[in-house]
């Protein structure tokens, strides 16, 4: 296995495939809570037994384009073989994972990539307003986790994907036919992508 920087600066190549972090959007604005909702977060955490109500929130894209520049086609699984990593102005931030029952495969956590052809992986991502001036970013990184970034402030961030894939072949579950079939043909290797800079502001 070879690597090494791509020409592009948010990308790196390993064995003829390019990985590439993309924020389409490098400012991200988050919306701040009225009254309401300040006195609602006051009294649940005076009283966790009152009914939840959610935050201010804004999707936000963080994604991974794969480019592949091989004569081979190759399936990517994206099922628990790669996290994010986050770093702030002290350093890098902490994560909670979120766990949900246990789920199949599925064929939405592969992307299939024929040779001349590039795809982006964009993951489930919001942030969200804590109190005051601290946000989290919750990432779904699978169908069985999700995870929350906090706490983090208004300023500037850098954003990374590590991935690492050692099965050739997995079998996934199809809801339609509600039987189980295999996947052939993954790519197998590691990458770690340049970090990419992002900042918070409040709108």
């Amino acid at each position: 296995m070879t690597s090494g920087q791509s020409s592009n600066s948010n990308a790196v190549e390993v064995d003829g495939i390019e990985f590439e972090t993309v924020l389409p959007e490098q400012v991200l604005s988050v919306p701040k809570k009225n009254v309401v909702q300040k006195l609602l977060y006051v009294l649940q955490c005076l009283s966790p037994t009152l009914p939840q109500h959610p935050s201010p929130s804004v999707s936000v894209q963080i994604g991974l384009r794969i480019t592949n520049n091989t004569s081979i086609p190759y399936n990517f699984r994206f099922f628990q073989t790669w996290i994010p990593e986050l770093v702030g102005a002290k350093g890098q931030i902490e994560f909670d994972a979120s766990w949900f029952r246990p789920g199949f495969l599925r064929d939405s956590d592969f992307l299939f990539i024929m040779p001349g052809e590039s795809k982006v992986f964009f993951p489930d991502s919001q942030i969200y307003e804590i109190w005051g001036n601290q946000f989290s970013l919750n990432m779904a990184i699978d169908s069985e986790r999700t995870l929350t970034f906090k706490p983090l402030r208004l300023g500037i961030y850098q954003f990374r994907f590590i991935y690492s894939n050692q099965d050739p072949e997995v079998t996934v579950y199809d809801y339609v036919t509600e039987q189980e079939k295999l996947i052939k043909g993954l790519w197998l290797g590691v990458f770690t992508t340049p970090f990419v800079e992002f900042y918070i502001i409040k709108s």
